[in-house]
């Protein structure tokens, strides 16, 4: 029915699952950004020529390049503010790094528009909003090895089709 559907979700995975299996919140998280990129620029995840949408944008976004980076057909059919909010977002959630990308519940306050926090996020690229490490370390040792060898387990089953 979907003969490119695993080419395509791929490209919805984020480096740490590829690197170690790993899957948590900030996988989500990624994914999560991928699709604000699919919705931002019109474009699928992977393109005809396999490029990921991710590698794409990517310098765009650094450059904070809203316009080239928004569907062009649009064109300027869309309010600035709101698509810079959302491009700031997607741009935190595809963070190479788990630890700096932002939780979901400060993903939503991005969203919403809180003022503050989006202006603090703008000029610390969103550092504000993130965990310390070690809050993170925290969190990283309460998920043990036996479970995270169990959750890896399940998701290989998964992604295999076992």
């Amino acid at each position: 029915m979907y003969p490119n559907l695993k080419a395509h979700s791929g490209a919805y995975f984020a480096p740490e699952y590829y690197m170690h299996g790993i899957v948590d919140e900030k996988t989500d998280i990624y994914a999560f950004g991928v699709l604000l990129l699919e919705l931002i620029t019109g474009r699928r995840p992977v393109d005809r020529l396999q490029q990921s949408l991710v590698v794409w944008a990517k310098p765009l976004l650094d450059n904070n390049d809203t316009k080239e980076l928004a569907d062009p057909s649009l064109g300027d059919n869309y309010d600035l503010e709101e698509m810079d909010r959302v491009v700031l977002t997607a741009s935190l959630c595809i963070e190479q790094s788990p630890v700096l990308r932002p939780r979901m519940s400060q993903v939503v306050i991005l969203l919403r528009g809180d003022e503050y926090v989006s202006e603090r996020a703008k000029k610390g690229k969103g550092r504000a909003l993130l965990r310390t490490y070690s809050e993170e370390i925290f969190d990283a040792q309460d998920y043990n090895s036996t479970r995270y060898l169990n959750d890896l387990k399940r998701y290989k089953e998964l992604a295999l089709g076992s």
